[in-house]
């Protein structure tokens, strides 16, 4: 124990700021390698008739990207105890798992939808898609607005402290 009554060395609440800050991490890494990438390759890529190259490194770089967010939503989404890591309030904590699962399922229910589905009339498949599209994108943007109302907040208390201190 340190002068604070607090346990000295590692322990379960600082392993988990570990894991919380490492996943989170590695989402934010692989969410901006994604989108470097892309950016890269349009940027640097001959222009195609038909457009396929363009398409597929959208699709692919596109679906790193929202692997990105979803490992970023999941590792802030990792409970805190006092003392360490990234706290969030439930309202957060549940916008975050909203922001790790819904992407999940609309791409799995897209791709076994495609799978299993009868042919369907132009309309209701364009609905559909619109409406996956809808709770694909809405994760990572859920997700965004959890992280900056949190460094809001942060921003907001430095303010704070620093006008108590001058």
């Amino acid at each position: 124990m340190n002068v604070f009554g607090r346990p000295v060395g590692p322990t379960l609440g600082s392993g988990r700021s570990y894991l919380q800050i490492g996943v989170a991490a590695l989402g934010t890494g692989v969410t901006f390698g994604a989108v470097g990438w892309l950016a890269a390759f349009l940027a640097s890529a001959p222009a195609s008739e038909s457009g396929f190259a363009e398409g597929l490194a959208i699709v692919v770089f596109g679906s790193y990207a929202l692997l990105g967010f979803v490992l970023l939503a999941a590792g802030l989404a990792i409970p805190q105890r006092e003392g360490s890591g990234i706290h969030f309030s439930t309202r957060q904590r549940r916008l975050l798992a909203y922001g790790a699962v819904a992407p999940t399922v609309g791409v799995l229910a897209a791709l076994v939808g495609a799978a299993i589905a009868p042919p369907l009339p132009g309309p209701i498949v364009t609905a559909v898609l619109a409406l996956l599209g809808a709770v694909v994108l809405g994760g990572p943007l859920v997700t965004l607005f959890v992280v900056c109302s949190k460094l809001r907040g942060a921003i907001a208390r430095a303010r704070r402290t620093a006008g108590r201190t001058s």
